[in-house]
């Protein structure tokens, strides 16, 4: 399991290297789901994850497209574990508001412009593989010989 509190120690360059954003951005990130659970009126099921934990689960799906199995692996769980946490962070970030893209774009000339953004796309998608039929089997393992 990651250690987190020595995650936390190390210098921005090297929090932002493992994790993908500057520790400015994972405090905001705890700000929301902090906000979050003071404002629950259940309590849930009590977890054994603090919040850095759970965010820090989120960051490493998202920025290693590791699978849910790898995840609850190395943070001692099982993968359906792995999956709530990291829908739950996903769901509490968004309706924080906090991470919202402006809506328009600032105007001026870009030199004078001071705006940034970052889009992460996280989507899991099937990888498609022809379909094998026994006529490609066949035709795998037939032996053509020479005409005669």
């Amino acid at each position: 399991m990651p250690n987190v509190t020595k995650l936390l120690e190390q210098k921005d360059v090297d929090f932002k290297r493992y994790t993908g954003i500057h520790k400015a951005t994972f405090a905001q990130m705890l700000d929301a789901m902090q906000d979050h659970e003071a404002s629950r009126t259940k309590s849930g099921r009590p977890g054994d994850l603090g919040l850095e934990a759970q965010i820090l689960r989120a960051l490493t799906y998202w920025r290693e497209y590791r699978t849910l199995y790898h995840i609850g692996m190395d943070f001692n769980s099982h993968e359906s574990c792995a999956s709530g946490i990291v829908k739950k962070v996903e769901e509490v970030l968004i309706n924080s508001g906090k991470f919202d893209l402006p809506r328009k774009l600032p105007h001026g000339k870009p030199d004078d412009l001071n705006w940034s953004a970052v889009i992460i796309d996280a989507t899991e998608t099937p990888i498609e593989r022809p379909k094998k039929t026994k006529v490609n089997i066949t035709v795998e393992n037939a032996v053509i010989s020479p005409a005669p």
